[in-house]
């Protein structure tokens, strides 16, 4: 349930807090008063396209805070647990709209997404329009609607799901079979391919010892020639070597750090220096040792380099890539061997969920046709009472091409006067006519929504006098187990109302402002009897509106 609307410097709002309550509350104000204001921004906090033209004139932003009590709310619970947003029975829905297009969106302090936000939202407001019986006419949203009312939300998204899966398997085997037929030309050269890699044998990281190997071989003779040098500049040398100066050096310091400690450090130092060069003497003679002039060894390196390049480049890839390449090949050279039998799964599968599909589609068919005979009694006993005595309301149900939504075209079809024949409701010429049927169809399919809050936003346009009576009583009692805000400016509906919320416009420093409060009794019966009266309220109007309130 809805239970406060916080709004800053939206549209001429300049601040406002309300707290709501269950039951019907009515909103009601002169014309011109902005009485939309309030549900233009429950509708912006709940997802709806955000402008800045909406912010205040002179402020920088607009803020909006709604509040819900989520606790007899399990889908909302459920979709705040899933996304980590929950936090208790309370859930909160923000809305900061700035200059520059730029809006903020949060859910119980998280920031979240436009989709996000929305997701939620339809989960606890359903906002009815003036306008809702235009939508009405579309063949989607009269099937939407008899869904709604006959609560196949569960089925149909079991029919939505297979029939998504079939259509994706059915494209699978689709592309599979395009990939088979031009594969199958390409199976002989890929085991060619295959064998000629195979021959090659390239093992892993062969190609970077192969490299490394030829640099080695290739500068032997170099490596030979200048390790030797380095060997003698250390201590084969026999006029000079480093060795030797270095214990020429170590003979000199220990003369004379008997004399003087502070050079103790410094024979230890030459000490180290010469135990290093010690044992690199020790690894070049070692090297040396090793290092040797191959010529056959070096010639065999270059032939299998050489051989590598050369199928490397027959192949249009870098050497270092002939092992993915490799393996590359052998799998769809295996896709290709099990391409048959992966699709005699896949249409194995295919027909399954086909059938499944079918069965789903044909139980959501019969319930839709069963629920449609209900709703169309209800439906047609509600235009009696709206003041289309012997009209007709029925919902044709036509097989068509399957669907995610089902094998049913559905469309609703009626007749405002007794005798004539049943048209399509596209086809009512009568705007009034059209918006008292939507309005039947709208309240009636409404007491089986899940959605805990419905907005009626003047849906009772066109109508008057004992009708406008009859739509004031429907309402309050859908307010009976569901609340429900409804702008009016009809006193029969006003009347029924278990709370009322009067919008006023009022000038202060060449700025217009929206005042917003609610109604206690006696401000109620002036209300009423402005809407009966208009500028002169007279004795008997106030009367009259004090009887309205008390039925």
């Amino acid at each position: 349930m809805l239970t406060a609307i916080h709004i800053k410097d939206f549209a001429i709002i300049q601040q406002l807090s309300l707290e709501l309550q269950s039951g019907m509350t009515i909103i009601t104000g002169e014309t011109g008063a902005g009485k939309s204001i309030v549900i233009d921004a429950l509708d912006i906090a709940l997802g709806d396209k955000a402008d800045p033209q909406w912010i205040r004139h002179g402020a920088e932003r607009c803020e909006i805070n709604i509040e819900f009590d989520v606790t007899h709310i399990p889908q909302a619970k459920t979709w705040l647990i899933e996304h980590d947003l929950d936090d208790g029975d309370i859930c909160i829905l923000r809305r900061l709209i700035s200059q520059g297009s730029r809006t903020k969106n949060y859910i119980n302090g998280s920031a979240v997404n436009l989709t996000q936000l929305r997701e939620l939202g339809q989960l606890l407001v359903h906002i009815h329009g003036q306008h809702q019986h235009q939508a009405l006419i579309k063949l989607s949203e009269q099937r939407d609607l008899l869904d709604t009312y006959a609560e196949l939300g569960d089925l149909l998204q079991e029919v939505k799901i297979t029939f998504n899966a079939y259509k994706k398997v059915q494209k699978q085997i689709q592309e599979i079979t395009e990939s088979y037929q031009h594969g199958q030309a390409n199976k002989a050269l890929f085991e060619y391919q295959i064998n000629e890699l195979e021959t090659l044998g390239l093992e892993e990281d062969e190609l970077d010892s192969l490299h490394v190997e030829h640099r080695q071989l290739a500068n032997a003779e170099q490596l030979i020639q200048t390790c030797q040098q380095a060997l003698n500049f250390i201590s084969e040398a026999p006029d000079y070597n480093a060795i030797s100066f270095l214990s020429a050096a170590t003979n000199a310091i220990d003369d004379c750090k008997a004399l003087d400690y502070r050079l103790n450090n410094t024979a230890e130092l030459v000490n180290n220096a010469i135990i290093n060069l010690q044992e690199a003497e020790s690894e070049l003679s070692d090297y040396l040792s090793q290092v040797e002039l191959n010529p056959e060894r070096l010639q065999t390196v270059e032939l299998r380099l050489s051989h590598i390049h050369e199928l490397a480049r027959k192949h249009k890839i870098s050497p270092e890539n002939i092992l993915d390449y490799y393996q590359n090949l052998l799998d769809k050279h295996e896709q290709l061997t099990n391409a048959d039998l992966h699709l005699q799964q896949l249409h194995q599968e295919k027909d399954q969920l086909w059938n499944d599909y079918l069965s789903l589609a044909e139980d959501l068919s019969e319930q839709r046709k069963e629920k449609a005979e209900i709703l169309s009694q209800y439906i047609s006993d509600s235009m009696e009472h709206l003041g289309m005595q012997g009209g007709l309301f029925a919902i044709d149900i036509t097989r068509i091409e399957p669907s995610a939504s089902g094998i049913d075209k559905i469309e609703f079809y009626v007749t405002a006067n007794p005798g004539q024949p049943l048209q399509a409701l596209s086809k009512v010429a009568s705007g009034g006519e059209l918006s008292r049927i939507s309005l039947a169809i709208q309240v009636i399919t409404a007491k089986t929504e899940e959605t805990p809050t419905l907005v009626f936003d003047e849906v009772d346009v066109g109508i008057g006098g004992q009708t406008a009576a009859i739509v004031g009583q429907l309402l309050r009692q859908l307010g009976e187990h569901a609340q429900v805000l409804c702008i009016t400016h009809l006193p029969q509906v006003a009347s029924q109302g278990h709370h009322h919320l009067k919008i006023a416009k009022y000038t202060e420093d060449n700025i217009t402002h929206s005042n917003v409060r609610f109604l206690n009794h006696e401000e109620r019966i002036a209300e009423v009897a402005r809407m009966l009266g208009g500028i002169k309220i007279t004795e008997q109007t106030m009367a009259h509106a004090k009887e309205m309130l008390s039925t």
